[in-house]
């Protein structure tokens, strides 16, 4: 069964689009592709202020020892952080 690390983050809702997108593409997607187990991963923006990031691992273990590399000091201010079992995708 695969496992999610589930991240919410604040970002400045007036930030600009183009910069994000180039630090997730550039840094942040090739460090957490790199890490063990790796499934695949989302980035989401509610367009108010917070991002979530959902990024899924092959077993709980994995998705754990990610938190650290997802939640780096120096970067957006965390808000809440989970794992949760994968139960059914469409």
């Amino acid at each position: 069964m695969a496992y999610a690390a589930v991240i919410q983050v604040r970002i400045d809702p007036d930030s600009d689009r183009e910069h994000r997108h180039s630090i997730l593409n550039e840094f942040v997607a090739p460090e957490v592709r790199a890490l063990p187990g790796f499934q695949r991963g989302m980035w989401m923006n509610d367009g108010s202020g917070t991002g979530t990031c959902i990024v899924v691992f092959d077993t709980e273990e994995h998705a754990v020892s990610a938190i650290v590399s997802l939640t780096p000091g120096g970067g957006p201010q965390v808000l809440s952080s989970s794992i949760q079992e994968v139960e059914v995708e469409v």
